[in-house]
């Protein structure tokens, strides 16, 4: 369920910060494409993010190529 007190999320924002932190930049022509990938992305994910997890829920194990590691 969505909390309706959460402010919806400034995706050109994200993709500016993101792009900045990681140094990257993209062709100003390019932007609207990718802040729509991630405006799909966010549509996609909102079912599981909106999925309850029990509080003694925890991470599953991280698969590495040397094996498991927690």
């Amino acid at each position: 369920m969505t909390d309706p007190s959460t402010p919806p999320i400034d995706l050109q924002r994200y993709v500016d910060e993101a792009l900045a932190a990681i140094g990257l930049s993209i062709a100003p022509e390019d932007m609207p494409a990718v802040v729509a990938i991630f405006a799909n992305l966010a549509r996609v994910a909102a079912p599981l993010m909106e999925f309850p997890l029990p509080a003694d829920a925890e991470p599953s194990p991280v698969f590495t190529a040397g094996g498991m590691r927690r």
